[in-house]
């Protein structure tokens, strides 16, 4: 396929673009990269380019798995501490100068010295005094990385890490021409004068056609990748992409507006992508409080939802139905098929009168004033439900990835919650990397960031400004809130007191945000049908994160997680007795700790995933959270595109792909 337009910039750009350079592919980016600096990354927006121009010790196949990269094969000392790789003899820079294994430790203590300002180095901290070096308290001679001959690195870790080699897959973990870098400046990642060691190199960097990466002759595979070059050209907005996308200017597109999403479903069908993204949006029960220390209670609740109905309707199909933490597609056990919803809500209805819960009264109450607290009784009923109204979201945290981690474009370590929004539909919002605390790793992230801006099809961006019915003047904690409509009377005769067992009656606290709102009150127009009251109760999400974070009351309350590192693992520790900042519903369960804690060393990859599939499975038993939907990933692929995979990781590198 040739684009007349991008082969003219490329010839102008560089006088050694080969001239059979024919087979291109425009590849579009919402916002442009910061830096193309690997270890100074902090964007999606970077990924998909950093993995095209470097490889790492570890690489990630068009599916997203990890294969061997700069090293061909690697051995693991019999306590999961040491990891011995042997490079590959034909490896090569950029500028022709051998790949040897004293450029990967020169790359590794570049990362962690405090004036580099690496972003993004939780995940490798585990590296034997990594930390210390980081901190300054170490030189970074005394790093765990040690290279016994050209091509042979030694990586000495503090503890053993079963992850250690998908950690190496990241775009932290990606090596950079230390010695190149002194002459070319601290800030090379920004200019065009970039050596790399990855399938592509960087041609150009062109004000208005964007990024221009061709063949890295050197490359051991350049002879067999189908596409010759590779453009990117980024946009403002994914609306922005989309227009490209649908003028054929561009392949692809990494993100589409989730407001217009039923409208491009039906313009682009198959060539819209929807791929399970490695994170949870879910509901947290106040396992501390009465019903809700009750299984039985929580059981009913959660048997009570028809996730498929509410991913439809609120979600406009941007979310998937899930009913456990971790995604299918990280436990390796598929989803199963739930019963039809009039059969749980009846086995729900059942467990509900055994925990001494009766029907709700037939008599509508008379309408009460409402107080200043902005609760709002849930009266709507399931066919009532709409999709929320469409409006701008193309201000994405990282989009989300769930709770903000970076601003706006946070990736993932991996990706995290609070700022998801990567081209995963985290709802619009949900942290891409966020940052969770990793005790064991030195990583403190802001995951209620990312919870906080997940947002549906359709909600108006957290950030943009937008607090659903809140007033700034309101009260930020529940205390406040309850002091405040205490003065506020109901003009009302008080009925007779009922008799007999009464229905259940709670709060949904959502923190902010239309699409939370939305989800919120179709959840509760649901649990009418089971005889359950509830009411819906907003304040700003800093309020909302902090009540969940320190302990204050709720009974139910709106949280998620977009893993870091695509492992079971990171979603399940978010639960565990000690990890008091996250740990929402007060979950206490000693069995649930050991198995996560035999999980964190184990080597055994399959034993290791049986217990933290048992782990999986003693969570749901014990129902502190109620799953709901799962985030996905949303891409524009163009038929004449082969080779996209879709996966977890939302990583598809271009010397895997054709144009036909």
């Amino acid at each position: 396929m040739r684009f007349a337009w991008i082969a003219g910039v490329m010839l102008a750009a560089t006088a050694v673009v080969p001239a059979s350079a024919d087979v291109i592919y425009p590849r579009g980016l919402v916002r442009a990269p910061e830096t193309l600096d690997p270890q100074k990354a902090a964007t999606f927006n970077e990924t998909p380019i950093l993995y095209d121009l470097f490889e790492g010790l570890v690489t990630l196949d068009a599916g997203g798995r990890p294969i061997p990269g700069a090293a061909e094969n690697w051995t693991i000392s019999p306590d999961g501490r040491v990891y011995t790789f042997t490079l590959r003899p034909d490896a090569r820079w950029s500028n022709g100068d051998v790949v040897k294994a004293s450029d990967f430790v020169a790359s590794f203590r570049r990362l962690f010295t405090p004036a580099t300002g690496a972003t993004e180095t939780g995940p490798l901290l585990v590296i034997q005094n990594a930390n210390a070096v980081q901190q300054g308290s170490a030189k970074p001679e005394t790093l765990g990385v040690a290279a016994p001959d050209a091509t042979t690195l030694e990586i000495t870790l503090e503890r053993p890490v079963p992850t250690f080699l998908l950690r190496l897959a990241l775009p932290v973990a990606l090596p950079v021409n230390v010695a190149t870098i002194k002459k070319l400046g601290a800030d090379f990642g920004s200019t065009g004068k970039i050596v790399s060691n990855g399938a592509y190199r960087l041609a150009a960097i062109d004000k208005k056609d964007g990024y221009i990466l061709v063949k890295n002759a050197r490359f051991r595979d350049a002879k067999a990748m189908p596409i010759d070059s590779v453009v990117y050209k980024p946009f403002e907005s994914p609306a922005d992409c989309v227009e490209a996308f649908r003028a054929k200017t561009v392949l692809s597109c990494p993100d589409v507006p989730t407001e217009t999403l039923q409208d491009l479903r039906g313009e682009f069908g198959a060539a819209l992508r929807l791929a399970p993204y490695p994170g949870t949006y879910y509901y947290a029960f106040n396992t501390t409080k009465k019903p809700f220390d009750n299984i039985v209670v929580r059981r009913a609740l959660s048997m009570a939802i028809d996730r498929p109905a509410l991913a439809s309707a609120v979600w406009s199909g941007a979310m998937i139905p899930t009913e456990t933490l971790v995604p299918a597609e990280l436990s390796g056990i598929p989803a199963k098929t739930p019963e039809p919803i009039e059969i749980r809500r009846a086995e729900a209805r059942q467990l509900l009168e055994a925990a001494g819960f009766g029907a709700a009264p037939e008599a509508v109450a008379p309408e009460a004033t409402p107080t200043k607290e902005t609760a709002k009784p849930a009266d709507i009923q399931a066919a009532d439900i709409q999709a929320p109204d469409a409006k701008s979201s193309d201000s994405k945290s990282t989009d989300l990835k769930p709770a903000d981690t970076k601003a706006a474009d946070a990736k993932p370590s991996t990706v995290e919650p609070s700022a998801v929004e990567p081209s995963s539909v985290k709802p619009d919002g949900a942290p891409a990397n966020a940052g969770k605390a990793d005790p064991a790793d030195g990583k403190e992230a802001s995951q209620e960031a990312k919870a906080a801006d997940t947002a549906p099809a359709g909600e108006v961006s957290d950030k943009a400004g937008t607090e659903a019915t809140k007033h700034e003047d309101e009260p930020q904690s529940a205390e406040a809130s309850d002091s405040q409509s205490a003065d506020i009377k109901v003009a009302e005769a008080k009925p007779a007191a009922p008799a007999g067992p009464q229905p259940l009656t709670l709060t949904i606290r959502v923190g902010t945000g239309m699409g939370h709102e939305e989800t919120a009150r179709a959840i509760a127009a649901q649990w009418k049908a089971i005889s359950v009251e509830a009411t819906v109760v907003t304040e700003p999400n800093a309020a909302h994160f902090a009540r969940l974070r320190d302990g204050g009351d709720f009974d139910v309350a709106r949280t998620g997680w977009i893993a870091d590192e695509i492992d079971p693992i990171d979603l399940l520790t978010v639960l565990r007795s000690d990890n008091v900042r996250f740990n929402y519903p007060r979950y206490r369960n000693p069995g649930y700790d050991q198995l996560l804690d035999q999980a964190a060393t184990e080597m055994d990859m399959d034993k290791r995933l049986k217990d933290l599939n048992t782990a999986s499975a003693m969570l749901a038993g014990d129902a502190p959270i109620l799953p709901l939907l799962g985030y996905v990933s949303l891409s524009l692929v163009s038929p004449t595109l082969g080779g996209w995979q879709d996966n977890p990781r939302n990583v598809h590198p271009t010397r895997f792909m054709t144009v036909n």
